[in-house]
């Protein structure tokens, strides 16, 4: 009989996986994953098939706790500049809190190793904030561009702004503040 799986071990593996794939990127070898977590090579593919599905995993649990974050106190009846504010600011502090979840969140966004079922997953219960954004782009200056385009902009100038804060800790009020004005202005006229 297989012995059942241990929660700490799993959550020792994408731990390491974070913090090896925040250093050295997404070629980092499974053995120094396991090394880092302190498990056989041998374990590690007892939890995760395969490094593809150990980065599809990952992606998604830092997905869930993004998401998580930026719901937690999420004011649903505030105004439209109320809840992008908060959106910004949750998305800004948990890259700052947790640079490297951030980064390698970002990289897996990106990455050709996260299969399309995993995105659609890791976009579940965005659906408030993807309500929010599209109000915001349907009443400015991007209202004629198509939706992706606003968020991409968005995306940019939240990472920007994050990675600005996380280089000059001391100016984070006044980056996060100047960045999301100039993401308002570019996107609304209210």
């Amino acid at each position: 009989m297989a012995r059942p799986k241990s929660l700490d071990k799993r959550n020792a593996i994408l731990a390491a996986a974070i913090e090896l794939i925040a250093e050295q990127g997404l070629s980092v070898p499974t053995s120094r994953i396991a090394q880092v977590a302190g498990v056989a090579e041998g374990t590690l593919f007892t939890y995760f098939e395969t490094k593809e599905q150990l980065l599809n995993d990952l992606y998604l649990t830092l997905k869930h706790e993004e998401r998580e974050n930026m719901m937690r106190d999420y004011p649903f009846q505030a105004s439209l500049k109320e809840r992008a504010r908060h959106f910004w600011n949750t998305y800004v502090t948990f890259g700052v809190n947790h640079p490297d979840k951030y980064k390698v969140v970002t990289l897996l966004s990106v990455s050709d190793h996260i299969n399309e079922q995993i995105k659609r997953l890791g976009r579940e219960g965005y659906e408030a904030l993807e309500a929010m954004l599209q109000e915001c782009l349907g009443s400015g200056a991007l209202k004629d561009q198509p939706s992706e385009f606003g968020i991409a902009l968005l995306i940019s100038l939240m990472n920007m702004t994050t990675t600005f804060i996380l280089q000059h800790p001391a100016e984070a009020e006044r980056f996060r503040d100047a960045g999301f004005t100039a993401f308002w202005h570019a996107v609304t006229t209210v």
